[in-house]
């Protein structure tokens, strides 16, 4: 039968009633997931709480949080597969790692353990281990050494006949510690998690077939005595699944698959889904020319996104931002148009120099670099146009757009989900309001 957990769902940095005991409050507080004025909370993180068996879900700014129960959970999985992918594609620090669940290895029954355990199962199965059988009885390659020993021969003329041969079988050795250990874990874990991952409970009940510390014994030795790479793996996550079920007070314990940084998530999304080709691209950001007696490292220029489509470079800025609350600054729009300008300047200029003879060439067609400012939303459209930014009395500069990019549908495509062409779909815009000025 699967855990009925207690879920609250919540969109981070918005104001709600506190409903949560206050030793709960208090851990959170000294991690920084939250802000407490009077009984009002905000949570200042995007992700996956567990306390008690109670699941806090916290979306990105902007989510409309769904009524209908399945799409609730369809939203869920959706997040923590966003977070689990960026933890293991991204760069991070300490401090984000441990609120993503931790290192691997981490000796913690957490989410991101039972997660690689379940999907390490849905993809491979339960751990085989084997074991000869020899036996009169099976059908299968005969021991002839055995044969030899144990069984009379027939002779006829020069020829040597024996009518009953001894087999050898290999079979699945189900009564293996390992394969038991690994069951039961996967059930635990399913048990636990498998309703918020989308994972149905379709193992019978399995009891744990041995006390703790003796299958941590085992393990160790296990781990020391293979070099299957697959079992290396499964036998580290069952380590650290059984770690988390020995510690004192698991229930006390708060776990945490969540980020006070999901701007960068954000940033991470809208790379993948309009192809950013800023590596590429890179070398055609102009440098800063310091004349200065120092060798101290200078910052370069680095736009979030970068393509190219024909006759133009696109320069895209994905901004975290409620545009309902906020709106990108001086800072943020004097640097969108900085890009434009010094990037269109240098590739035009007689100096400039690629290494690449591809990238060389198509910058030499460049026309124009377009700017956009992207922000996440719950409308319904994949990419919405929502107006532009300039700054006045100074024509010379082009208008930065700005586009609400569906989270949800972004998200989806991040994790590969769905397919959608975002880069298409931006680009035809652009180009249409370039033709039709008057609605720019």
């Amino acid at each position: 039968m699967e855990l009925k957990p207690v879920l609250n769902t919540f969109v981070e940095f918005k104001d709600y009633k506190n409903i949560f005991p206050s030793e709960f409050v208090n851990q959170m507080l000294n991690r920084e997931i939250c802000s407490l004025v009077g009984n009002k909370i905000k949570f200042k993180v995007t992700g996956l709480l567990i306390y008690n068996n109670t699941f806090i879900i916290i979306f990105p700014k902007s989510h409309k949080i769904p009524k209908v129960e399945k799409d609730l959970k369809e939203n869920i999985q959706i997040l923590l597969s966003v977070l689990i992918k960026y933890k293991n594609s991204a760069h991070l620090s300490l401090e984000e790692v441990n609120l993503l669940g931790g290192n691997n290895g981490g000796n913690t029954e957490s989410i991101i353990t039972a997660y690689n355990l379940i999907n390490d199962y849905i993809n491979n199965g339960i751990l085989m281990k084997e074991m000869r059988i020899t036996s009169e009885k099976y059908n299968g390659n005969t021991n002839w050494s055995a044969t030899i020993n144990k069984k009379n021969p027939l002779f006829t003329g020069k020829s040597v006949i024996y009518t009953e041969t001894v087999s050898r079988k290999t079979v699945r050795d189900r009564q293996n510690l390992l394969i038991k250990l690994h069951e039961y874990c996967v059930y635990k874990s399913v048990e636990k998690y498998g309703w918020l991952l989308g994972i149905p409970l379709e193992l019978g009940k399995i009891e744990m077939p041995c006390d703790i510390r003796y299958a941590m014994n085992f393990l160790q030795i296990e781990l020391n005595s293979t070099f299957v790479e697959r079992e290396l793996i499964v036998i580290q996550l069952i380590k650290d699944f059984l770690s988390g079920i020995e510690l004192i007070n698991n229930e006390a314990k708060l776990e945490v698959l969540a980020t006070p940084y999901f701007y960068l998530v954000w940033e991470a999304i809208c790379s993948q889904i309009f192809k950013n080709q800023y590596k590429k691209l890179r070398q055609t950001i102009p440098r800063l020319k310091w004349e200065i007696e120092s060798n101290a490292a200078v910052k370069p220029q680095r736009p979030d996104i970068m393509f190219l489509n024909k006759q133009k470079m696109y320069v895209l800025d994905a901004k975290y931002y409620n545009t309902d609350m906020n709106l990108p600054g001086w800072h943020d729009v004097v640097k969108q148009l900085f890009y434009a300008s010094t990037i269109f300047n240098h590739i035009k200029s007689e100096n400039f120099k690629s290494n690449d003879p591809i990238i060389k060439k198509q910058t030499k067609c460049i026309k124009k670099v377009e700017n956009a400012f992207l922000f996440p939303t719950s409308d319904e459209v994949a990419i919405k146009y929502i107006g532009k930014v300039n700054i006045e009395n100074n024509d010379e500069f082009d208008s930065i757009k700005a586009y609400k990019i569906n989270t949800l549908l972004a998200m989806k495509c991040y994790i590969r989900k769905v397919e959608y062409n975002f880069v298409k779909t931006l680009i035809d815009d652009l180009d249409y309001r370039e033709k039709n000025v008057t609605l720019s």
